[in-house]
């Protein structure tokens, strides 16, 4: 099967990963597949680096001065800038999918709702993206639900030394975050002030976006000597390792690659109430959900899980075996290749 992935956006965040990663896993299966993105992009890099077909997605691409033919089905990871005409194209010679990860507003679905014509399928990543399609006037048969993957080797080493881990005191609470707002950032040292007024020697670690006034804050709450900033990393396996319990403080709605690393290395999880980013998570069962933009019920969260080392135990073992048999790369690449059989016997 010959398959091309189309990745628009110029960030490397979980759409430009399940785009590289599903065409890694199909080579691996012995398909052709190939990824079409902007080439100053670093997807475009990662393809070269990985020997992964890289075709570079120009502006005139963009608007349809492109002919995506030779491939079986032409795959469009949450296309934003791509025009109805590139759509056309695709589907005069191909089967057309598009993977809708990201939650947007209404008329973006109603965007991707006027491209029916020509998608033989949408791929919805969770729940919260399956509702604003049907919403926004897709009809249901053609929308199915394949969770984002994750390469889940990188992380099992992670799981492997948690059940140790979770004896050991102090613990150590952590957090991704890139928000440049720096909103995620506060309110996570804010959790951590109140945590450490009833938990002293709980120790707590920022990793993510370098900026200075992180550290600054940490400092204007009297905690920044129980705070390790750490600014953006290559080896958060290694980082999750070191944590006990990974506390989300997202304030809006979609889905987070760390999360579901977080999961996958066997790290409890604590996490805001917020559409696609709970949606895979089960309260009291493989984490603790609480109430967006507020730092008490994250800090009462988090306290209660340092003082139940064999809660968090639990609650890392079953979000581990959700990511493991729901979301790891082979099981998603499977579920495509299905799809993509389906397709194209019709």
């Amino acid at each position: 099967m010959n398959v091309l992935n189309v990745c628009d956006g110029e960030a490397w965040d979980i759409t430009a990963y399940q785009a590289l990663n599903t065409a890694l896993q199909f080579v691996r299966l012995k398909h052709n597949a190939a990824v079409l993105c902007p080439k100053g992009s670093r997807l475009y890099a990662e393809c070269q680096k990985q020997k992964i077909t890289a075709l570079p997605l120009t502006l005139g691409a963009k608007f349809g001065f492109f002919k995506p033919g030779g491939f079986d089905v032409v795959h469009f990871y949450n296309p934003a800038g791509i025009t109805p005409l590139f759509f056309r194209k695709a589907r005069a010679s191909s089967r057309v999918f598009i993977t809708q990860i990201k939650l947007g507003s209404q008329k973006n679905f109603s965007r991707l709702a006027a491209l029916e014509p020509y998608v033989d399928n949408y791929v919805a990543a969770c729940n919260s993206v399956q509702e604003d399609l049907v919403r926004a006037g897709v009809d249901q048969r053609k929308i199915f639900m394949v969770p984002p993957g994750i390469n889940i080797g990188r992380w099992e080493s992670a799981m492997l030394i948690k059940p140790a881990m979770f004896q050991k005191r102090p613990y150590r609470v952590g957090t991704v975050s890139m928000d440049r707002t720096l909103k995620e950032q506060q309110l996570f040292l804010m959790m951590a002030r109140e945590v450490l007024e009833a938990l002293p020697d709980t120790n707590f670690m920022i990793v993510g976006l370098k900026d200075e006034r992180i550290r600054a804050f940490a400092r204007a709450l009297g905690i920044s000597h129980k705070v390790d900033i750490l600014w953006d990393r290559n080896d958060v396996p290694e980082i999750m390792a070191m944590m006990h319990i990974y506390a989300k403080t997202a304030r809006r709605e979609g889905m987070s690659l760390s999360l579901i690393e977080a999961q996958a290395s066997g790290v409890a999880c604590v996490l805001p109430r917020l559409r696609g980013l709970s949606d895979f998570t089960v309260h009291d069962r493989n984490g603790l959900l609480v109430e967006p933009d507020n730092v008490a019920s994250c800090a009462q969260a988090v306290i209660r899980l340092v003082n139940n080392p064999e809660m968090c135990h639990n609650f890392a073992k079953m979000a581990f075996g959700y990511v493991n048999n729901n979301m790891s790369i082979p099981v998603v690449a499977n579920l495509l290749l299905r799809l993509y059989d389906d397709a194209l016997q019709k």
